[in-house]
């Protein structure tokens, strides 16, 4: 509906076509030793503007030994066979990299542990080893080029989060439980103190017992594709409409004591009164449980309708703190005042932040793009990076239009559904 040349919705016709290229040429290349075989899949509930039978996306591709065939119908007969829920499928769709050790088996641990276990199902396989690996080839190769589902109320609703879209507009922050997986959550902590024992001289001290690390995103693996959770996108697109650049990603290490960082607002630079609408978005992982021990974030629920930062001495607003289990999001936005607590139990509070802006708005960390980087995700990094927004970017002619009018498109249709979401109509 709204994509960037070369790029396509999940199983709109130009995916479909793009599907059918790919096997094309790696059937031909490939047609002395590639058995014959049979791939369907079906998933309900697809986004109503593609305009599909009953919402139902399916397709099926079919060779023979001699002849290839890529098809709208299902069948049920095939060698492999996938079926589900269309926006769960879409987020395993979007993943690039099935061929690493181990990585197919965490995605759909991941699928399964956000959209419920029978989310996406699959029966059959792939009658032979070259026909997994053309298959597995196919998937990375349309995953590079797959776009989120741009229907925000549709997608938040299939999510599960429509409510929390709704949350953050009242409250100013809302919190996601267990968006990753026990598992997830471990592996990231692992790798964020790996990251702060080897970059420990580059690290930012936060008082006598606090550590911070910035430019997460170029940390690991793990870290790109926490920074693309499609829950967390679907709250940033809500706040900060599509487009939102990446402004920070960090690390905090906490030890027990008082906290270093006191009560404020996330507009720093924004004079007041801060506008209506959200400059930025941040949402704080936490990679073990939160209680008030923790130290976790304290939020001062609706203080962002204030549109201002705190005074020195001022009082104010009560506020609550964050109680979350291990794999949780707290999300806030619109310059809502927070602090973080003090810690009491032993042990580190380790935090994972990330903070997005508007994408009209400067980044705090220099963005880089490595071609190698954006070869291994969907195109939502390029997004988040700002390669699709038309700034910093020319053609030979002069501004890149394109992307500005594709832009424009994508976040007036965001913002639509979004009103959708809020009750309001359009």
């Amino acid at each position: 509906m709204i994509t960037l040349p070369g790029h396509f919705e999940f199983l709109a016709d130009a995916w479909l076509e793009e599907a059918r290229g790919f096997l094309a040429r790696e059937v031909t290349a490939r047609r002395d030793r590639l058995a014959p075989f049979t791939l369907s899949e079906r998933f309900t509930h697809a986004p109503p503007h593609l305009k599909l039978a009953h919402d139902v996306a399916q397709w099926s591709a079919r060779w023979d030994g001699a002849r290839l065939e890529v098809t709208r119908d299902f069948d049920e007969r095939a060698d492999l066979v996938v079926e589900g829920g269309y926006q769960a499928a879409l987020t395993f769709a979007q993943f690039v990299g099935l061929r690493a050790p181990g990585a197919a088996e965490a995605q759909l641990r991941e699928v399964a542990h956000m959209f419920g276990a029978d989310a996406v199902r699959a029966r059959g396989a792939a009658p032979s080893e070259a026909v997994s690996e053309v298959l597995a080839q196919l998937h990375d190769h349309l995953a590079r080029r797959t776009h989120e589902n741009p229907d925000l109320a549709h997608r938040a609703e299939r999510q599960g989060i429509a409510n929390r879209v709704r949350e953050v507009e009242e409250r100013g922050y809302t919190v996601l439980e267990r968006a990753i997986s026990p598992a997830f959550a471990d592996e990231v902590r692992a790798e964020t103190l790996r990251a702060l024992l080897t970059h420990g001289e580059r690290s930012q001290q936060l008082g006598p017992t606090g550590i911070q690390l910035q430019w997460m995103l170029y940390h690991g693996r793990a870290f790109e594709l926490l920074a693309q959770h499609p829950l967390l996108l679907t709250l940033i697109d809500a706040s900060l409409g599509r487009g939102a650049v990446i402004g920070s990603l960090s690390a905090i290490k906490k030890s027990a004591g008082k906290t270093a960082i006191p009560l404020h607002t996330d507009y720093a630079l924004v004079p007041e009164p801060y506008p209506d609408w959200a400059c930025t978005g941040v949402g704080v992982w936490a990679l073990e449980d939160w209680r008030v021990e923790s130290g976790p974030t304290w939020v001062i629920p609706g203080s962002h309708r204030m549109r201002r930062a705190p005074r020195a001495g001022e009082e104010h607003p009560p506020g609550i703190p964050i109680e979350m289990p291990k794999g949780s999001v707290v999300f806030f936005t619109n310059g809502l005042w927070h602090w973080q607590g003090d810690r009491t139990e032993p042990g580190d509070r380790v935090t994972l932040h990330w903070h997005f802006n508007r994408g009209i708005l400067r980044s705090l960390e220099p963005r880089r793009v490595d071609e190698q980087l954006l070869h291994r995700n969907s195109p939502r990094l390029a997004e988040m990076l700002g390669e699709h927004d038309g700034f910093d970017t020319i053609e030979h002619i002069g501004r890149d239009y394109g992307r500005m009018e594709y832009m424009g498109r994508l976040l007036r249709f965001t913002e639509q559904q979004k009103q959708r979401i809020l009750g309001r109509g359009v």
